[in-house]
């Protein structure tokens, strides 16, 4: 019971840590005039946040679960759905110029990438 305990604590832990980071998205999508480094930042680290959150909510589920119950563990084409998501992002945080998709679609997908080779890492 006590590894149960743990993994809920990480999960809750990962919960709070990807909600704050998805709170300053949002405040920082309301501002205008928000540099593009610092949004570009924030974008990043809310993406990692979200692929901690997904492993320690799996690793919560698994701990649950009865040990013949298999959990499919995620690999990099579960978060491809999450490059139109961030290019768009991005566009509407420039201001949504003209002729920028397919740059914002590239810095979207290394954004991706990016952190999930870094939470991979953690």
């Amino acid at each position: 019971m006590t590894m149960i305990r743990e993994v809920e604590a990480e999960y809750r832990c990962a919960f709070e840590d990807f909600s704050r980071k998805a709170q300053r998205m949002q405040w920082l999508t309301a501002r205008q005039n928000t540099d593009k480094t610092t949004f570009e930042e924030a974008l990043f680290d809310l993406e990692k946040a979200h692929f901690a959150y997904n492993e320690a909510r799996d690793a919560f589920l698994r701990s649950l679960l009865p040990a013949s119950a298999q959990v499919p563990a995620l690999d990099d084409k579960d978060y491809a759905s999450d490059v139109p998501m961030l290019a768009e992002l991005i566009w509407e945080s420039a201001g949504r110029p003209d002729g920028t998709a397919e740059e914002d679609w590239r810095r979207a997908e290394a954004i991706v990438k990016c952190a999930l080779a870094t939470a991979a890492c953690d």
